[in-house]
């Protein structure tokens, strides 16, 4: 049975990608009103981690899993992955470290403007989710990933069947017909 870490793993990151912009969103929105308080950019600091480590764990398990798939997936769309997986977890820890700038005391210069760049960048860290996304779904959706990894693809034609599969089916079914 293939080893579903990462494909359980991947998923976590990539949802929090996607929440975390209108998270920020509602906290732009109440700071300006003067509605909000430390602890709210703290839970912001806290779901930031989470994408964080989640990206680097989601990253470890996949460079694992691609000694089981490399032999039957085009080493470009495993490089295209990797790579775009890379540059989204890197975009994760910027955005953690500046995540803590709230939790600060700042200025009342950076206090007004550090919001508005956490969404911002917020926004370019869901872009290059996405990304990654799109990227590893055409891996197991495309070049039938988890049917290599299984041993049960035919390499290059993305069909996630056993070579002999057709040929025993159709004799199956000639067998039963000369019965009749």
């Amino acid at each position: 049975m293939p080893d579903l870490l990462h494909p359980a793993l991947v998923h976590l990151p990539l949802g929090l990608a996607l929440a975390m912009p209108i998270f920020l969103l509602v906290l732009v929105v109440l700071d300006a009103k003067g509605k909000l308080t430390r602890q709210a950019w703290i839970l912001a600091l806290v779901l930031q981690l989470l994408i964080t480590v989640g990206a680097f764990s989601a990253m470890k398990t996949g460079e694992a899993e691609e000694e089981h798939v490399e032999r039957g997936i085009p080493e470009a769309a495993l490089h295209e992955h990797e790579e775009a997986a890379e540059v989204f977890t890197w975009a994760s820890v910027a955005l953690l470290a500046l995540s803590m700038l709230p939790v600060l005391n700042l200025g009342a210069g950076l206090r007004r403007v550090v919001p508005f760049a956490l969404l911002g960048i917020s926004l370019v860290v869901l872009a290059l989710a996405l990304r990654v996304g799109k990227l590893g779904g055409a891996l197991v959706y495309q070049h039938q990933a988890p049917a290599i990894r299984a041993g049960m693809a035919l390499p290059g034609l993305g069909l996630g069947l056993p070579a002999d599969s057709t040929a025993s089916t159709g004799s199956a079914m000639e067998g039963e017909d000369d019965d009749d």
